[in-house]
């Protein structure tokens, strides 16, 4: 397995700039792969990382710069053209929808998330002041790694790059009410991701685990999705050109939590490590 990393330069000139920290403007980010690495219960420790010149999509090139882990602000390893996901994708989450009982879908429930939505490990889930019912959904997702278009899920796997961990955090009153889900699932932060992309994961059976102040909430395995990764894939692909870079959230088990501001969410994939969120109140902007 390879694990990559995206992360602000430590020569930034906007690194001291929060906002621009927690997207990752182009001009101050930089993908590197991360090398000797001790993973400890999901935490990345004593490791270095080697600075890539491009992100890894089409290739590595390395470029001999190398510094430590500990050291780098992590962004989102994903800058994706478009980000899709999955509902209703574990049995166990069938009766435990927040919005009502469902039955077993006979295809994969597509919906999309905003590319503005997606932010790092460490940035903050921040709750617009007119949200009401916010939940965390920790999931695995698949970033691909060459274009798919009209493919089967037997060609599948070659079009995927690897596997990171995300939370697809969604506002449940907006989920009900409104037209469409575009508030409540593309909301700027609602799309924590990372820590980092891990090629050659056993992904058709990962452990999936999701904690909320330190309590486990959610604990699956990718084994137990109702549509696997590849049928996912494939699926999608009748629609959409699937883009390097571009993500798919694959679903959320059992039964999802309220977050409050100060929580901590945690959402922990087998071999890619720990996604960690603090909750806070989006601040009131002037004149709204």
């Amino acid at each position: 397995m390879t694990a990559y990393v995206r992360y602000l330069a430590p020569d930034a000139t906007d690194a001291a700039n929060p906002a621009y920290a927690a997207t990752g403007g182009d001009g101050g980010a930089r993908w590197g792969v991360v090398e000797d690495e001790v993973l400890a219960d999901g935490i990345i420790e004593d490791s270095m990382v080697e600075e890539l010149a491009a992100a890894p999509f089409g290739g590595e090139v390395r470029t001999g710069t190398r510094v430590r882990l500990e050291e780098l602000h992590l962004l989102a390893p994903a800058t994706p053209s478009k980000v899709i996901a999955v509902g209703l994708n574990y049995r166990s989450h069938l009766d435990n929808s927040p919005i009502g009982t469902r039955p077993e879908p006979v295809a994969p429930g597509l919906f999309t998330k905003l590319p503005s939505s997606i932010v790092g490990p460490g940035a903050a889930i921040e709750i617009p002041p007119d949200a009401e019912v916010v939940h965390a959904e920790g999931e695995v997702v698949v970033v691909i790694g060459r274009a798919a278009r009209h493919i089967g899920p037997e060609e599948a796997g070659d079009h995927v790059f690897g596997v990171t961990a995300g939370n697809d955090v969604s506002e449940r009153t907006w989920q009900r009410d409104d037209l469409q889900w575009l508030r409540a699932k593309g909301s700027d932060s609602f799309g924590p991701l990372g820590p980092r992309i891990v090629t050659g994961a056993a992904w058709e059976d990962l452990r999936l685990r999701t904690r909320l102040n330190g309590e486990v909430v959610q604990d699956a395995r990718t084994s137990d999705l109702i549509f696997s990764i590849p049928e996912i894939i494939a699926y999608a692909s009748r629609y959409i050109t699937l883009l390097p870079g571009d993500v798919i959230y694959t679903g959320t088990p059992g039964k999802t939590s309220t977050l409050s501001p100060g929580d901590r969410v945690e959402v922990e994939v087998e071999g890619v490590g720990v996604l960690a969120n603090d909750v806070k109140v989006e601040p009131p902007k002037d004149g709204t």
